[in-house]
């Protein structure tokens, strides 16, 4: 009897094993299926970025494929560029994908997502470029405070400062940067000095357009974080295979 549970047991590993590595390979055929389909949307856009990494999960994944219906994808996108912008790593979301198998197979078909969310964050060197500050930058506290701080020439005089600003969604894909606070850090500045800050300060608003993001994706929510401007673009009923 011993004998006989030990040979069941691995016999029951055995194919527990070639199950997996079948589930496995049909995962890997389909995300490379999903991994060029997504070059192509990219390429449509304008845009460039480096290789794609697609993530289907789910586990068995077979009983996906053959349903043509899949929980969830994450598509992560290197070096996403477009527009004189670069973002460092763009994530796709696509839930509710419906994608037959006839149509990854062939590449003609429909292959719809209930909804796409995609994720970034845009440095902010990268934003500040955008915005063509001169001699200012950009710096974010934990609490989402946004900060300004450099040095401009007005009037003649180089003049360090220091201040706030604020960004706002100003369009689908565009966000709007203004300065809403401004001061010297000398506390002897005199009234025409002053003056001339509170003109500057007027002037520091700019609207920064983003790359045409992939499926469409418009700008949901911004957040101002230490590393940069955290972004959240949305879509739904999206076509992933136009």
């Amino acid at each position: 009897m011993r004998r006989f549970l030990i040979t069941a047991v691995v016999l029951v590993l055995i194919v527990g094993v070639g199950v997996f590595a079948i589930d496995r390979a049909v995962a890997a055929y389909a995300e490379d299926q999903i991994k060029q389909q997504t070059v192509a949307e990219v390429s449509r856009r304008g845009m460039s970025s480096g290789e794609p990494s697609v993530d289907v999960g789910g586990f068995p994944f077979i009983t996906e494929v053959m349903s043509g219906k899949y929980d969830q994808i994450v598509i992560v996108l290197p070096n996403l560029a477009g527009q004189g912008i670069t973002l460092p790593k763009f994530t796709l979301t696509a839930s509710g994908v419906n994608a037959p198998l006839d149509a990854l197979r062939s590449g003609e078909g429909t292959i719809t997502a209930d909804k796409v969310t995609g994720t970034s964050v845009v440095p902010w060197d990268v934003v500040v470029k955008q915005t063509k500050f001169k001699g200012l930058t950009l710096a974010a506290d934990a609490d989402g405070t946004l900060r300004v701080s450099g040095e401009a020439t007005l009037g003649g005089f180089s003049i360090p400062l220091t201040g706030k600003a604020k960004v706002t969604l100003a369009g689908p894909t565009k966000l709007r940067v203004q300065v809403t606070e401004l001061n010297g850090t000398d506390a002897n500045l005199n009234a025409l000095v002053k003056s001339l800050i509170a003109a500057y300060q007027d002037k520091l608003v700019f609207d920064v357009a983003l790359p045409k993001l992939p499926y469409d994706l418009k700008l949901q929510k911004i957040n101002a974080t230490p590393d940069g401007l955290d972004i959240t673009a949305y879509a739904e009923n999206v076509p992933l295979n136009q």
